[in-house]
């Protein structure tokens, strides 16, 4: 695909939703068993991970439509930290990432309940059904949920702490290009980044400065509409080996195969669209901007 960036966001979203379209055909996501599920939680993430980024890319395509589409560059993140986790566990054997995402899911859960806890109260936490009894025993189980997890970190030998870090991730997986252009930039997105209100500031020399400036909103539009399709495709490859236990179906049907690859082309002429703007250095075809010295 060459690079183009100068594609109109509203024709891109356009294509993108007949991609969602003709995808959501052939690929047919629905429920899993019980068993299937928690025998190997791997299916679980995978049912939940390819419905979530869906759901991303339909919600991209409705904040596209009314001129808010640069935010769903903060959906980038979320779906790239999926892909590298799923092409780290899908490899492991069935026992370790069995028990790494059992303890994962046990210590995000009871986190988030004890830190409900310090914050609204037991009075509160008891108007919600959580007796003091059950909301101590959490306390212990998340300390045997640490433990566990310490053990599981030295048997892999990750770097960062209770979790490995997703940089770590990306290099075992062979990623790790992939990680520095994108992990960064995407998160700057969801949190405070000073760098992020600079690039978002556009003006003239002694004049305005005007922040989301419409050109630069349609740019990064774009950039999210490239990206998560391509994210998508990437997760879902990866995932292709779970499939038939974790409720997905892959239809087989001529007529269904032939829309996909109308709108997988069709959206592949729009082309790629570069993280970071030539503008935002204040270059030009012709070369850097002349800006006029101050005194």
């Amino acid at each position: 695909m060459t690079v183009n960036e100068n594609v109109d966001a509203e024709a891109r979203a356009a294509a993108v939703e007949v991609w969602i379209a003709a995808t959501k055909q052939t690929l047919v996501i629905g429920d899993l068993t019980w068993d299937a599920a928690w025998s190997d939680l791997r299916r679980i993430a995978v049912n939940y991970i390819l419905r979530r980024q869906l759901e991303a890319l339909d919600a991209t395509v409705v904040l596209a439509k009314v001129g808010l589409g640069h935010l769903a560059v903060g959906f980038i993140r979320p779906a790239l930290d999926e892909l590298l986790w799923m092409l780290w566990v899908k490899d492991l054997p069935q026992q370790d990432a069995q028990n790494l995402l059992m303890v994962m899911g046990q210590s995000d859960g009871i986190r988030s309940l004890l830190a409900q806890r310090a914050y609204v109260g037991d009075a509160v936490m008891q108007e919600l059904w959580y007796p003091v009894t059950f909301l101590d025993a959490q306390e212990q189980q998340l300390t045997r949920a640490n433990d566990e997890l310490a053990k599981i970190r030295e048997q892999f030998d990750w770097s960062g702490r209770p979790l490995p870090r997703a940089s770590w991730v990306a290099k075992q997986t062979g990623h790790k290009d992939l990680y520095d252009y994108l992990h960064a930039a995407a998160s700057r997105a969801l949190h405070f980044s000073m760098g992020e209100v600079m690039r978002n500031g556009w003006g003239e020399p002694d004049g305005k400065v005007v922040t989301l400036k419409p050109e630069f909103r349609e740019y990064r539009t774009n950039f999210a509409l490239y990206q998560l399709p391509s994210l998508f495709l990437k997760t879902a490859s990866a995932c292709q080996e779970f499939f038939e236990y974790a409720g997905i179906t892959e239809r087989e049907d001529e007529a269904v195969g032939k829309q996909v690859l109308a709108a997988t082309e069709a959206l592949g002429k729009f082309g790629r669209v570069p993280l970071v703007h030539a503008h935002e250095w204040n270059l030009t075809p012709s070369g850097p901007l002349r800006l006029p010295k101050k005194n």
